[in-house]
């Protein structure tokens, strides 16, 4: 003990006097700041694009695709569940730089290696570029035509476009404030007719005025909706195809 009591003095006093130095502390680097996209944002931006494109599986396109760990079960379902292959681009367009509110965008439009041309945005989330997965595939949690044919109770969520319905087509039966919309898919020729609740079917009417407009909705068929049956659109997610 007064051997112990003696080197636990004499260490002290040696590292007070500066003869032992003290093991330097590693200081973990502080975390990325985020902020605006580099001057050169179309070129940032097709960098993330091609680096998503030239990816063989979907362990490689994740860590170009924006926010990974939310995007990655919608992933593994659409490709690997349902087995939708990953599309395939032989040439893009110059990028077109667009804010949205906070949000900035470079938007493409790919050219595949069969098959027609279609958009890609690239969002900067403040650290980097990455391609919006969500809207490139329009994503849904059912594909188009199952949901049309299967016709499910359960709430859906889809991404599609809405335009209005002239008031003749609106169910006669209908409850008071419903409406009827006209939904589409960007890959299907099919198109359904779905009504929507008073308070949500105003909001609606007014985005779509005049104009196809995409959205993301949640959607269900409603066996009580009218005689028949009729889908519904429960709830609009976000206008657009990106969250």
């Amino acid at each position: 003990m007064v051997i112990a009591s003696v080197l636990v003095v004499g260490l002290a006093v040696l590292l007070g006097l500066g003869v032992i130095q003290p093991k330097d502390k590693i200081i973990p680097p502080p975390p990325p700041v985020p902020g605006p996209p580099p001057a050169s944002a179309e070129k940032s931006a097709r960098e993330a694009l091609e680096k998503f494109f030239e990816g063989a599986d979907l362990e490689e396109k994740l860590p170009a695709v924006r926010d990974p760990e939310r995007v990655r079960p919608m992933m593994e379902d659409y490709h690997r569940k349902r087995g939708h292959s990953f599309p395939t681009m032989g040439r893009v367009s110059p990028g077109k730089p667009v804010t949205m509110g906070s949000r900035q965008f470079v938007f493409f439009e790919v050219e595949p290696f069969s098959g027609p041309r279609y958009p890609v945005a690239v969002e900067w989330d403040g650290y980097r570029f990455a391609v919006d997965w969500e809207s490139l595939t329009t994503y849904g949690t059912m594909d188009w035509s199952k949901f049309a044919a299967e016709k499910p109770q359960n709430s859906q969520t889809m991404r599609v476009y809405l335009a209005a319905l002239p008031e003749a087509m609106r169910p006669l039966d209908a409850a008071t404030g419903w409406q009827a919309f006209r939904v589409e898919h960007r890959d299907s020729d099919m198109v359904l007719m779905a009504v929507a609740g008073s308070g949500l079917a105003e909001d609606l009417a007014k985005r779509v005025k005049g104009k196809r407009v995409p959205a993301t909705v949640e959607m269900a068929w409603n066996p009580d909706a009218v005689t028949g049956g009729a889908f519904e659109i429960q709830r609009l997610v976000t206008e657009g195809w990106s969250r």
